[in-house]
């Protein structure tokens, strides 16, 4: 089961908000926009863009099937980003013994996590920005435990005006809307009440990418 929360959006043109690529002095190992624990995707390839889309894509359905509510669906997503088998729920194993989840998760001693390393739910869309010339600077797909860093679905990010103007249809057709981010540089954010519509968006972009480079 996806989490989805009772969440308004706004997804008009986001007036007001101060839109600009960071410059290269600016940009650090840990990106951009005074975060910790980032670090910088900007650059990606569509190919690169589509290939952790489709990952993204598996990685949810195998969580929504082997998740019968929205806490066993954070526990067997975090389980799964950090290889932790203790994070699953209790009697996962012994209920799915024969779950891909179980083999993705292992012992605890993998070395490479999935979706390099971002959150499922929002590495999709991560890379799709990223692959249009934006510049993600974090990101959280919302999560349910106390003092979570975000409660719902959230990517912040830097674009240009032109490029936010060719988001904006996308952002609305997915469900998602726009936020003002300046408190961290000159950031704007795209949120949603369910990673599902930042999984849609995702496909949005890198759908209609092509054609805007072309036109």
């Amino acid at each position: 089961m996806i989490p989805r929360i009772d969440l308004t959006v706004d997804p008009s043109f986001p007036e007001g908000v101060p839109m600009a690529m960071p410059s290269e002095e600016e940009i650090d190992e840990e990106g951009y926009g005074f975060f910790r624990g980032v670090w910088d995707i900007s650059g990606a390839t569509r190919e690169e863009a589509l290939m952790v889309i489709e990952e993204e894509r598996r990685l949810v359905a195998l969580v929504d099937q082997g998740a019968g509510t929205p806490e066993e669906f954070e526990a067997v997503a975090t389980a799964l980003e950090d290889g932790a088998p203790d994070s699953l729920p209790p009697g996962f194993a012994a209920g799915h013994p024969d779950s891909e989840i179980l083999e993705i998760v292992g012992d605890g001693d993998r070395d490479e996590g999935v979706l390099d390393g971002l959150e499922i739910g929002v590495a999709g869309l991560s890379f799709a920005l990223s692959s249009i010339g934006c510049f993600p600077a974090a990101s959280c797909r919302g999560h349910l435990r106390e003092h979570a860093w975000s409660e719902r679905p959230i990517v912040l990010f830097a674009a240009e005006p032109q490029t936010v103007h060719w988001l904006t249809p996308l952002v609305r057709d997915s469900g998602c809307g726009f936020g003002d981010g300046s408190g961290h540089g000159e950031l704007l954010f795209v949120e949603a009440p369910s990673i599902s519509n930042f999984v849609e968006l995702a496909n949005r972009i890198v759908a209609q990418s092509e054609q805007r480079v072309s036109s």
